[in-house]
């Protein structure tokens, strides 16, 4: 598989076999690597803030998945790659009190410090490599368009989907996030606030009935003006 960032000197490029029908704008937000939540935050112009959805957390010992209780610093300062920290998590990220990605993932820690940054501090993901330092290595797996069986149901709209792996030295997570709808790419604020009704055919169906009940209160003045007029002649 081809590197999906490269760069020389003086050139820059993104490779990746795009659905044809993704636009610009949803190609920005599937190449985020551990930046989502920053660049929503710049497109909706409001703070994206991460709510715990739930989160199983184990000791990995050879093939084995022992489950692990938290809080617990004696597995905390144990952490390695022999013994990682291994959990299975998902977050919804919010903004305006709207949920607008579901991010399901895996998370592998293997020593003490991110171990302690990611169970104890309590940091997500992004702001985790963020915290450390460090540019995860990126890999974008798959994207896709439609619903996935991934996402809560009842968020409406055509969906946009992506699985990536980040990883880092002491770190890796395979991620799946599915995007609430794809109109909040392209309606941005007027779907964060939920007016995106004025953009659908059912208000100016309430628009012609308004117009049509002001032109036959209209008619039925005249003929009520013309009706007292006559009558007084």
């Amino acid at each position: 598989m081809a590197p999906f960032y490269t760069f020389s000197p003086k050139t820059t490029t993104i490779s990746f076999t795009w659905p044809k029908e993704i636009t610009g704008l949803e190609r920005i937000a599937l190449s985020a690597q551990g930046d989502l939540q920053r660049i929503l935050s710049a497109f909706f112009a409001r703070p994206i803030v991460l709510a715990l959805i739930y989160s199983n957390t184990f000791t990995k010992r050879g093939e084995t998945l022992e489950p692990l209780s938290l809080p617990n610093s004696n597995a905390v300062a144990a952490a390695s790659p022999e013994v990682p920290i291994v959990q299975n998590r998902q977050v919804h990220l919010q903004c305006g009190g709207k949920v607008v990605c579901v991010a399901t993932s895996t998370v592998k820690i293997s020593s003490p410090r991110c171990a302690h940054l990611f169970l104890e501090e309590k940091y997500g993901i992004g702001q985790l490599f963020s915290k450390l330092g460090a540019t995860p290595s990126f890999e974008l797996l798959d994207v896709g368009i439609g619903g996935h069986n991934d996402m809560e149901k009842g968020m409406g709209g055509s969906q946009l989907w992506r699985r990536y792996r980040l990883s880092g030295p002491e770190i890796e997570c395979e991620i799946l996030e599915v995007f609430a709808s794809r109109e909040m790419f392209s309606q941005g604020e007027t779907w964060l606030e939920g007016r995106g009704q004025i953009l659908t055919s059912s208000r100016p169906r309430t628009s012609n009935a308004l117009l049509w009940f002001a032109f036959l209160s209209m008619v039925l003045f005249e003929v009520y003006m013309y009706t007292t007029r006559s009558s007084r002649c």
